[in-house]
């Protein structure tokens, strides 16, 4: 029994030696908030209704868009909608994908495909998955917008590498970012 101690003891010493010094997955903050893959909150209702989104994955696509005349190129991102408070009703039309330059390119809302993002009411706690497909007719995106009426977008997901590049439109709410219209904190981070 001794000799088992002894021998489990050792084995949880080596372990925490080898552990030591390596990085975990954890250990590094999200650096930018408009980072693709980020959660970002829109609260309405006066905080009756709050919901994550999360934008992925904004590349050319090889999906089909049946009935739908394409002027440009189709590109798709991955948009993830979550009702963390009440009952939310996720307005898919909002959702742009946007050039460095300021090219917006609405969502292709109409395009009746299964892998889209669907715009049906969901219930507290749940989540809806799907791609955003945009007609890209000039220059190609790095970035997905969520406007909401105002000057400024709601939510914003650009920082994969290309935000080495200016944009156009200021991110007056990255507190990185200080209205520059290039975001320090996320040049670079891939």
């Amino acid at each position: 029994m001794r000799r088992l101690k002894v021998i489990f003891i050792s084995a949880a010493a080596m372990l925490v030696a080898v552990g030591v010094g390596m990085p975990t997955a954890t250990a590094a903050p999200e650096t930018c908030p408009h980072r693709f893959g980020a959660p970002q909150q829109l609260t309405e209702a006066g905080g009756a209704a709050v919901q994550q989104w999360s934008v992925t994955d904004l590349r050319v696509s090889s999906d089909p868009v049946p009935g739908y005349p394409l002027a440009g190129r189709l590109w798709e991102a991955t948009a993830s909608v979550e009702a963390l408070t009440g009952t939310v009703t996720p307005i898919i039309p909002n959702v742009y994908a946007v050039s460095p330059s300021g090219e917006r390119y609405q969502v292709l809302w109409q395009v009746a495909s299964p892998s889209a993002i669907s715009g049906a009411t969901i219930n507290q706690g749940q989540t809806s998955t799907g791609k955003a497909y945009f007609d890209v007719t000039g220059a190609d995106p790095m970035a997905v917008i969520y406007a909401n009426g105002g000057s400024m977008p709601a939510m914003m997901w650009c920082c994969n590498g290309n935000m080495m590049m200016p944009m156009s439109m200021p991110m007056a709410d990255c507190p990185c970012c200080d209205g520059a219209q290039q975001c320090p904190c996320c040049a670079g981070n891939m």
